[in-house]
């Protein structure tokens, strides 16, 4: 049995490889065109929005991807449970979708750069709002992460193909949500197939069912809400204080950490449903081990090719954007074994108040550091990387403390 759920792990953790190599490989194809088809005031401002509407998303999936996950894995052999826990959490997404388009118009009102360009703000709200109807919570409980990755790799590879036919110059902005909003939309009609194909009926329960679902799901949208700190917060705060150029080196810096971390990603999500059940430290340790020679020869890139590495994604212009990549360095390393500490150890072991507690103490970190950036009038790029390293090192630092005080709680051969 035990060997049977490994080959799980390890089929789902290809399967989420796959999605991870498109979520790297076609922004990396898509970055480099956009940054030198747009001027970089056109680039900030795509960057900036897209920052904001991270939160609008963190509202609509509300740590569902965790919380509905985990129900849904204790359920997995009872379709009609199944059914149940996924219509609520539709149910629940969507009330949480009315309360973030809310706050997204009311803060629009007060924010310049999206208030000087509505409608392409509306448009990349409504991208984030037809992701209600994706199943990814579904299909990773039922630890099917197939059904996550085709969806994701066909949407991505038509908005990417349709972002080089299309977009042409500062004039085709409009076009960039536009083609998410195409995409997004394929995706949830294929996730309902899959639905279908598992014959799997939706089903809704109560309003008041809906509302202890929310409270139990708040600790992990709280987790979740202090981890954006790390990124779209410093894109939030820059916009206040620097210029669309400099907005644009940011937004370029931050999307080659995520696609670092996207990389990460399919290690943590495939081990969370194994370790709920097996709480198996030991491959975790095992982990640790095969991650040192990618995670060194990734540092010597960044260390020793920084201005290349903005060259070749960004062109000439973003260039001096390279020592900016070369200070986030720890943060290209200590986000991945936070990440591993976090959900799928601290987690699995019911840990989950621990859990998000150092998120928010590491996401405290980086708050003070911004204070201290802008109350200083020290505000800039070198700032926000520094700030941001230290929160990722300070968030590993804890939970690894906090593993380490509950290593009982784990199976071990050792």
């Amino acid at each position: 049995m035990m060997r049977s759920n490994k080959m799980v792990f390890f089929r789902n953790t290809i399967a989420l490889y796959l999605m991870s190599i498109v979520k790297l490989v076609f922004p990396l194809l898509t970055l480099p065109y956009l940054t030198r088809t747009l001027s970089t005031d056109m680039y900030g401002i795509v960057t900036y929005v897209r920052a904001l509407i991270v939160y609008v998303q963190l509202v609509i999936d509300f740590g569902f991807l965790l919380s509905a996950t985990k129900e849904i894995v204790f359920v997995a052999a009872d379709k009609e449970k199944v059914g149940r826990i996924t219509g609520d959490t539709l149910a629940e997404k969507g009330i949480l979708a009315i309360y973030a388009t809310l706050f997204f118009i009311i803060i629009s009102m007060f924010i310049p750069i999206l208030n000087q360009n509505k409608l392409f703000s509306s448009l990349y709200l409504l991208s984030a709002l037809v992701t209600i109807f994706l199943f990814d919570f579904m299909f990773r409980g039922l630890e099917k992460m197939h059904l996550i990755a085709i969806p994701y790799i066909v949407a991505k590879s038509i908005t990417t193909f349709l972002t080089f036919v299309m977009i042409h110059g500062d004039g085709d902005l409009l076009l960039i949500p536009t083609l998410e909003i195409v995409g997004n939309i394929v995706a949830v009609i294929i996730s309902f197939y899959f639905v279908r194909k598992l014959e799997i009926k939706i089903s809704f329960s109560s309003f008041r069912e809906w509302l202890k679902d929310l409270r139990e799901s708040f600790v992990y949208f709280i987790s979740n809400f202090a981890t954006t700190v790390f990124g779209a917060l410093t894109t939030v705060v820059a916009g206040f204080y620097l210029s669309m150029s400099n907005i644009a080196f940011w937004g370029i810096c931050m999307q080659i950490l995520s696609a670092a971390k996207a990389l990460y990603n399919p290690i943590t999500n495939s081990l969370y449903p194994h370790m709920l059940r097996e709480k198996d430290i030991n491959i975790i340790k095992k982990i640790n081990i095969i991650m040192i020679i990618p995670m060194l020869i990734g540092s010597a890139i960044v260390f020793f090719a920084s201005e290349t590495v903005m060259q070749v994604i960004g062109g000439d212009k973003y260039i001096s954007a390279g020592n900016v990549l070369r200070i986030l360095l720890p943060a290209f390393i200590f986000s991945f074994y936070s990440m591993l500490y976090g959900w799928p150890v601290l987690g699995a072991i019911g840990k989950v108040k621990e859990t998000t507690t150092t998120t928010i103490i590491a996401s405290v970190v980086q708050v003070c550091g911004l204070g201290i950036l802008i109350l200083s009038s020290n505000l800039n790029l070198y700032g926000l990387a520094i700030s941001c390293s230290l929160s990722e090192i300070t968030l590993f630092v804890i939970r690894y403390f906090v593993y380490c005080r509950n290593k009982k709680f784990f199976k071990s051969d050792s």
